[in-house]
């Protein structure tokens, strides 16, 4: 994962979780982070991207 994402959990994450993970961080990558475009997609609704996001412990660098 490139330094500009950044993933920290305080658990192992299973295989779905991890590939979970790794897609959410590919499509964010792919749109340089915007969450909207991410979110169409990989068909699920920004609010779920943000959840994700906090869930597994992504972050984006500050823009600016």
């Amino acid at each position: 994962m490139p330094p500009s994402l950044h993933s920290a959990g305080s658990r192992s994450l299973s295989a779905w979780e991890a590939s979970e993970r790794d897609t959410l961080v590919q499509a964010l990558l792919e749109v340089d982070g915007n969450k909207l475009l991410a979110a169409q997609r990989l068909g699920i609704s920004r609010t779920t991207i943000y959840r994700k996001m906090r869930t597994y412990g992504i972050t984006l660098p500050a823009r600016g």
